[in-house]
């Protein structure tokens, strides 16, 4: 029996209202802001990596190296301006055109997230054949999450800013959560958030350095 493929969706067409600028062009370690969780998804188990980006984004945020991956395949989306579950919808329809037995949703705002979360999280799934497994931080599902090809027309039913997260608290899914480092989930909404990150960040490389 062959191994499920899991896509990956990463979701880059956001506004970025409360930060007031493009988030995803920020600085962050050698790259963007943008360009940290696309990474860890690139080197993981998780193919190909469905980036979703509004329909006239000039992609300044993303490098050619990146963008010129073999496991990336970029999407525009034209309704991304009404809601994260239109990208979502547009990242899934994707999918179920290469034919994935499941997807994995990332956010471009989340840096924190890893290659070996990404793996970890795929094994869980892979497991257990939930219909989604989510990443917990103290018990609260959040991105990554991979959902199950039979969740799929429920979430492409979805409307508005909410994404997926309505369908954490319908009964009749069975999903499973993945307790992780508390820093996987943080997200980067405001100029605060992203100043925080960034320390948060450089005491946490330092103490790597420390180690050494």
């Amino acid at each position: 029996m062959s191994e499920l493929t899991i896509a990956g969706i990463y979701l880059a067409a956001g506004q970025s209202r409360r930060m007031g600028t493009d988030k995803r062009a920020l600085p962050w370690g050698d790259g963007t802001l943008g360009t940290a969780g696309l990474k860890a998804a690139l080197h993981s188990c998780l193919s190909p990596i469905i980036v979703v980006v509004p329909p006239t984004d000039a992609l300044v945020w993303l490098p050619d190296a990146l963008l010129n991956h073999d496991k990336c395949r970029l999407v525009r989306c034209a309704a991304c301006h009404r809601g994260q579950a239109h990208s979502l919808a547009c990242g899934l329809q994707e999918a179920i055109v290469v034919g994935a037995d499941a997807a994995a949703v990332l956010l471009a705002d989340q840096p924190f997230v890893t290659t070996e979360t990404l793996d970890a999280l795929a094994r869980f799934y892979r497991q257990h054949h939930p219909d989604y497994a989510a990443f917990s931080r103290f018990g609260t599902p959040m991105p990554p999450v991979i959902w199950g090809k039979q969740m799929f027309p429920a979430l492409l039913a979805l409307r508005g800013d909410a994404g997926g997260r309505r369908l954490f608290c319908e009964p009749h899914w069975r999903g499973l959560l993945y307790e992780g480092d508390e820093s996987i989930g943080m997200d980067i909404d405001t100029k605060e958030d992203y100043e925080c990150a960034v320390i948060y960040r450089e005491v946490k490389e330092g103490h790597s350095r420390g180690r050494r």
